[in-house]
């Protein structure tokens, strides 16, 4: 079945299609009208984006038409999508206030607008977030990949950063060319691009069908979690992140560190899905009336998460004990997280399978592990996002350290970077609210209660903790699994506890050497101070954020997510 696209699909991603009529207006405006403010125009067409009528959804409803499906699941990504992308254009913008060794703006106009046009093309990360077709799966990853590296080569002309430029687009199109591998195996499975269709035949009972999708999930799983775990700088897809993350600034690292990361999060439970159908789906599998596709879809699912969650965490964090600088260390960090969320998934799809292979329980109880799962994935990535980018708004704004003047006539000393620990020395009594913000969100990141990221530890150990909670456990079972992965997550919190504690100590126990100049611009200023307040929103109150992020698990694992899609489109 193909689903065919009318005029009702581009009114639903008429947020995307804004976006990206700004970045056309600011590339010809930049190019022909003398435009030097691109930044300032690219939030105006975020904030144009996110007041597109019909952005918010009523609690259980779907809108879909051709390859887009829009539910709560979709309508939350692409609101953490357009809110991350306004902190990001802050960061991205810098550079706005005089330095205190130069005479002029510091700030490169000439290249504004290419940068911030580029930077509004990762609208296509909504798309990954809509997408019911693998066609349009594969544009939206694009869509973050290919503005990613260009990006990176047009903000450090340096020779480090164009290795990292160099370094990015040469795995990133490794990553690709596996994921499009692992996307014509699914192809190959259902017979259609449409993921309705691809369910519906991993979900068939039919033997050759069954027999011909089990003989394929492998390949086409492996391939598939390569892409996505490049995407998330997972082990064994990691090794170019502290690398690439030096060698390029703190706003492009801020960027590496969560766009490509909510893609890798959210191309995982898609296609995680395409093994439930739902609770009709669910019922299904528990009847006997379909296939053993489905279940051994979610068994390597959860199987294979769960050894690369273990993995991810402790490589990430064990690197990051050993980094001085702090973009290679916030480089391991962010390794690190993208374990920690892997945990979610790999409990989401456990519970899934767990259902499959026991008579189908009540509603109260039947979705309560899967829930836990992508619950608890979406919150952590809400509040991870929040607290990365203001780590990164601070350490650009901070700028540059104060020059070492030299005795008698020389040339003015070079600007550099706030660029390691020791850079932060005594921060505290030199810039109070930066290293109040800083100590902040890096004891977020650590998991410091009451924080948020405390709260997205614990639901996610306690989401690790729901498989099979009511199962006696026998050796090997997933509740020792699940058990063993959910120790391994609270002994990697307080090994991670340590570096950030490290900076903490070094801003606020130790006394000044050089200083910073805090040049890095206002708009980094105001990303710092929007994320502040964002995290001691979640502290104080995060039940909105978690009952978002519950709608939102819900609405993937729902009835609806993968059957309703063909008979809502419309012809032209």
């Amino acid at each position: 079945m193909t689903t065919q696209t009318s005029l009702s699909t581009f009114l639903l991603a008429g947020p995307e299609i804004t976006l990206v009529i700004a970045a056309l207006v600011i590339f010809l405006w930049g190019a022909f009208g003398g435009l030097r403010q691109g930044w300032l125009v690219a939030l105006a067409g975020i904030a144009a984006a996110a007041c597109w009528p019909g952005l918010a959804l009523v609690p259980g409803e779907l809108v879909a038409s051709g390859p887009l499906s829009i539910d709560a699941f979709a309508a939350f990504i692409r609101g953490m999508v357009l809110a991350a992308g306004a902190g990001l254009c802050l960061v991205q913008a810098g550079d706005h206030f005089r330095s205190a060794v130069t005479h002029g703006p510091v700030r490169r106009d000439a290249s504004t607008c290419e940068e911030a046009g580029t930077f509004l093309l990762l609208a296509g990360l909504s798309l990954v977030a809509s997408a019911n077709d693998l066609v349009l799966l594969l544009a939206g990853l694009e869509l973050v990949s290919i503005p990613t590296y260009i990006l990176l080569a047009l903000k450090r002309t340096d020779a480090r950063g164009q290795e990292a430029s160099i370094k990015y687009f040469f795995l990133s199109l490794v990553a690709s060319a596996l994921f499009l591998y692992g996307m014509a195996c699914l192809y190959g499975i259902g017979g259609s691009t449409s993921l309705a269709e691809i369910g519906a035949r991993l979900r068939s009972p039919d033997a050759r069908i069954s027999d011909t999708a089990t003989v394929l999930l492998p390949v086409a799983l492996g391939m598939v979690l390569a892409g996505a775990a490049f995407r998330l700088a997972a082990v064994p897809m990691h090794f170019y992140a502290p690398d690439v993350y030096e060698g390029t600034g703190p706003a492009n690292a801020a960027l590496l560190s969560t766009l490509p990361k909510v893609a890798g999060v959210v191309v995982l439970l898609r296609l995680l899905s395409l093994g439930t159908g739902g609770t009709l789906g669910m019922m299904a599998l528990n009847q006997g009336v379909a296939g053993p596709a489905a279940a051994a879809w979610l068994t390597f699912f959860w199987q294979t998460l769960a050894v690369l969650a273990a993995l991810t965490m402790t490589v990430g964090n064990l690197m990051a004990l050993m980094q001085t600088n702090l973009r290679r260390l916030l480089a391991c960090s962010s390794i690190a997280h993208a374990g920690y969320l892997l945990v979610g998934v790999a409990a989401a799809a456990a519970a899934d399978a767990t259902l499959a292979g026991r008579p189908f329980p009540s509603p109260d109880t039947a979705w309560t592990g899967a829930l836990g799962g992508t619950t608890a994935t979406l919150f952590y990535l809400a509040t991870y996002i929040t607290a990365t980018i203001g780590v990164f708004a601070a350490i650009t704004y901070l700028g540059h350290r104060w020059p070492e003047w030299t005795s008698g006539p020389a040339p003015q000393p070079p600007r550099q970077e706030v660029t390691s620990v020791d850079d932060l020395d005594g921060l505290s009594s030199t810039n109070p609210v930066a290293a109040f913000s800083l100590a902040v969100f890096l004891l977020s990141l650590a998991g410091i209660p009451p924080l948020p990221g405390f709260w997205g530890k614990l639901s996610l150990a306690m989401a690790a903790l729901e498989v099979d909670w009511t199962a006696r456990a026998t050796p090997g079972s997933r509740r020792v699994i699940f058990l063993s992965l959910a120790v391994v997550l609270v002994l990697n919190a307080a090994i991670a506890a340590a570096y950030y504690l490290r900076i903490v100590a070094a801003m606020y126990f130790r006394s000044t050497k050089r200083g910073v100049q805090a040049d890095g611009g206002i708009g980094a200023g105001v990303a710092m101070l929007a994320a502040l307040g964002l995290v001691a929103l979640f502290t104080i109150q995060p039940r909105p954020l978690l009952s978002a992020s519950s709608r939102a698990g819900e609405s993937i694992s729902a009835p609806h997510a993968l059957l309703a899609t063909p008979q809502a489109s419309t012809t032209p």
